[in-house]
């Protein structure tokens, strides 16, 4: 593999691309901040949909609980009476 080398160089492996190594870097932290982007995305749809779900099943919780309570407390009306 034949590269040019700089001049004052007299090594191929003395020296390496500032150029392409300033590309490189640049393309990994754009691929790193739309990742990042991406996952903080995610984050907040699923805290809001956990949040919904958990606001519904609390109130599912409370309709159970007063059907619960009418229901007991007919049943000890009933019992009282007889």
């Amino acid at each position: 593999m034949t590269r040019s080398v700089p001049e004052g160089q007299t090594d191929v492996d003395d020296w390496f691309d500032l150029d392409k190594y300033r590309q490189a870097a640049g393309v990994a932290y754009d691929f790193s901040k739309k990742k990042m982007e991406d996952a903080g995305e995610q984050d907040r749809k699923t805290i809001g949909k956990k949040g919904t779900e958990q606001r519904t099943s609390a109130k599912q919780e409370q309709e159970f609980r007063a059907k619960d309570e009418e229901r007991d407390y007919n049943q000890a009306q009933r019992a009282y009476r007889y």
